[in-house]
């Protein structure tokens, strides 16, 4: 048996194969397999795991002119669209909680109003990202991003949960809320230990203890760590294999 398939005169035979598991909460699990011909019969050969590489793979395969995509938008939602929602806040005081931790020597207990920089804010499957800018214009698509210098962030971007409560699930779509749970949190130690890598010159839990016991009147973006990314990134398909590549020795 043989499969094939002709559009306007190209012909395309059967390579691979996507199988979809979907379990009672209609949460989706795919996996890509090779086809191979035994006999004369396509046979499906063991998969791995569906990629965010091979999702795009896909989409730019399939019905290009219908492919899914992200449209901008403005003021503050700069994107939304493949299961991610993109937005900004422009430089601002707020509200910041340090919480002494077991786990990093250089934790510390405090809480105080300081200046933070412009940010970006991702929420994709369940989880945020976050990344800083500079300036106090709304971010276009090729303004640059740099490391958000907080606490409780890996160097891709993701936010380490932790024992914060994320938003409920009638508040997923929340912008306010997310950024609730982020600056609502206790800070409790930088998420790796790479000198110049949070913040640029200056240990990052020197740096928040000194903005604590005396707030700068704006934020030094000089401290700023430039991770090579754009808010264009943010909008591409595999954007999160894209982050998931930005390292950071002593990350834990």
């Amino acid at each position: 048996m043989e499969f094939e398939a002709s559009i306007h005169g190209d012909s395309f035979n059967l390579s691979s194969a996507v199988l979809l598991y979907s379990d009672s909460n209609n949460r989706t699990y795919a996996t890509k397999h090779v086809v191979e011909l035994m006999d004369g019969r396509p046979m499906i050969r063991p998969g791995r795991p569906l990629t965010e590489g091979d999702y795009k793979h896909l989409v730019d395969g399939l019905k290009p002119a219908e492919r899914p995509t992200i449209e901008w938008n403005d003021p503050k939602i700069l994107a939304k669209g493949l299961g991610r929602t993109i937005w900004w806040s422009p430089p601002q005081q707020r509200t910041l909680f340090f919480k002494e931790s077991g786990l990093a020597s250089r934790s510390f207990e405090g809480k105080n109003t300081c200046p933070t920089p412009g940010l970006v804010f991702m929420v994709i499957d369940g989880s945020m990202y976050i990344y800083a800018f500079k300036g106090a214009q709304a971010p276009g698509k090729t303004t640059k991003l740099f490391q958000a210098p907080f606490f409780n962030v890996w160097a891709s971007g993701k936010v380490c949960d932790g024992n914060a409560q994320k938003p409920d699930d009638d508040q997923q779509v929340n912008l306010d809320a997310w950024e609730r749970f982020f600056f609502g949190s206790n800070f409790t130690h930088p998420n790796f230990s790479e000198k110049d890598r949070l913040t640029k010159r200056i240990d990052p839990a020197l740096f928040w203890k000194k903005q604590i016991q005396s707030p700068s009147p704006t934020f030094p973006e000089k401290v700023l760590v430039d991770i090579n990314l754009t808010v264009s990134d943010m909008l591409q398909i595999d954007f999160i294999e894209t982050a998931n590549r930005i390292t950071a020795r002593g990350e834990f």
